[in-house]
């Protein structure tokens, strides 16, 4: 998952019909909730198999992963092996054990091409069917990009395979389908009593739409579908990337009611500027500076931790030497799991501190770019139990959360 920096710019001039929703009054000293990404490319499509062979799954990237300089790990060897996620017991495992580790629930990539879903064996086969999912709680993020052919990248922005769904036919079909398949569900995830939607390509959207004005008429359009089709409020998320012109301005006058990041690599200045590595910590600075800017904008920002970043295996050999663009950029290293400890917990004092109340993080699963939670060969559970136990401290009275981070 990534968003790609060919996108032209876009209208940003004030619009009278555009809906400026205020920012909401923030109540600091809840304990914040953590919502982790989900990528479901790890089961059989139709789609793919069209493409790539029958029963093609991004698995077959991951295991023809290469090392390209020394230390560098890959393959990444999932402790679980290359389990079907559309399969309820698959999908019950990684419900348990995300809650066990103080995961409130996945924000789920989900992907609308040629007017009909992709990828949606793992949401529609797999979590609805999952046990424990009355604890917990899911919600879509729509990557509304167009699909790359990254299988592997042999240059950087590499052609699309399949079309942006921006156009505001797919986007109507494609927001009634949510709202009748998923919205209603009782474990969908609600945010100041809205149903939480994200979009992850803002600036392709309001392309898509033509321009700032239609794509805030599109997105009242989908409040009052919702609510008339009785799926009940919405909360609309936008994804934050250096795309986005003039943030705090452009997303009010959409009418989001939050932001967030997907990950540390769209953060502006990037962290990700030494080759072919990045230091963990180099990057942590640079997405501490992001939550306060993300804390600037007028409406709801929610701070973002990313475990990691290695995205060569979609990539043909190349040497490393300065950021092509994705998915030619540098890895991060050093992420170990006391590292990405320390980033949650001052992600979630962040979110209580603020009031925001919620900390995504990336990811569960994005095993082809190098940030996921679940257990590996390497770590096993490190990860999962680092996020727990910084979820615990944070839990504690004010001064004994603050404490870890004052050593």
């Amino acid at each position: 998952m990534t968003l790609h920096s060919d996108y032209p710019a876009f209208q940003t001039s004030p619009s009278a019909d555009a809906a400026v929703r205020p920012a909401k009054p923030r109540k600091p000293g809840a304990e914040p909730e953590v919502m982790a990404y989900y990528f479901p490319q790890w089961h059989a499509d139709a789609v793919n198999s069209e493409f790539w062979g029958e029963g093609w799954t991004e698995w077959d990237v991951l295991r023809r992963a290469q090392s390209r300089f020394p230390g560098h790990l890959q393959p990444k060897r999932p402790l679980w092996g290359e389990t079907d996620e559309s399969d309820p017991a698959v999908a019950s495992r990684a419900v348990g054990v995300a809650l066990d580790h103080g995961i409130t629930g996945f924000i789920v990539d989900w992907y609308w091409y040629d007017n009909k879903p992709f990828l949606n064996g793992f949401l529609d086969r797999g979590l609805l069917a999952a046990d424990r999912l009355e604890q917990f709680r899911f919600a879509l993020m729509w990557a509304n990009h167009g699909w790359a052919d990254l299988y592997p990248a042999t240059h950087p922005n590499a052609a699309n395979l399949l079309p942006a769904p921006n156009a505001r036919h797919h986007g109507r079909t494609a927001a009634i389908h949510v709202i009748e398949n998923y919205l209603k569900h009782p474990s969908y995830y609600s945010v100041d009593g809205g149903k939480y939607f994200s979009f992850f390509d803002v600036p392709g959207f309001v392309e898509g739409l033509g321009g700032i004005r239609d794509a805030a008429e599109f997105l009242n359009w989908f409040r009052r579908e919702a609510r008339q089709r009785g799926a009940g409020e919405l909360h609309l998320n936008a994804i934050v990337t250096g795309l986005v012109p003039d943030p705090g301005r452009t997303l009010a006058e959409l009418g989001f009611d939050s932001a967030t990041h997907y990950t540390w690599w769209h953060h502006s200045p990037s962290g990700f500027d030494t080759f072919p590595t990045t230091p963990y910590e180099r990057a942590f600075t640079y997405a501490q500076e992001a939550w306060r800017a993300g804390h600037r904008l007028p409406i709801s920002y929610f701070p973002n931790v990313t475990m990691g970043w290695d995205p060569t295996p979609r990539t043909v050999a190349w040497d490393m030497s300065s950021e092509l663009g994705y998915p030619f950029t540098s890895v991060l290293v050093d992420n170990t799991p006391e590292k990405f400890g320390e980033a949650v917990r001052a992600a979630l004092l962040d979110a209580r501190r603020s009031g925001s109340g919620i900390v995504t993080v990336n990811a569960w699963n994005e095993w082809t770019e190098g940030s996921y939670l679940e257990p590996d060969v390497e770590s096993g559970l490190a990860y999962l139990e680092q996020l727990r136990d910084a979820r615990t401290i944070v839990a504690l009275p004010a001064a004994q959360a603050e404490e870890p981070l004052r050593r």
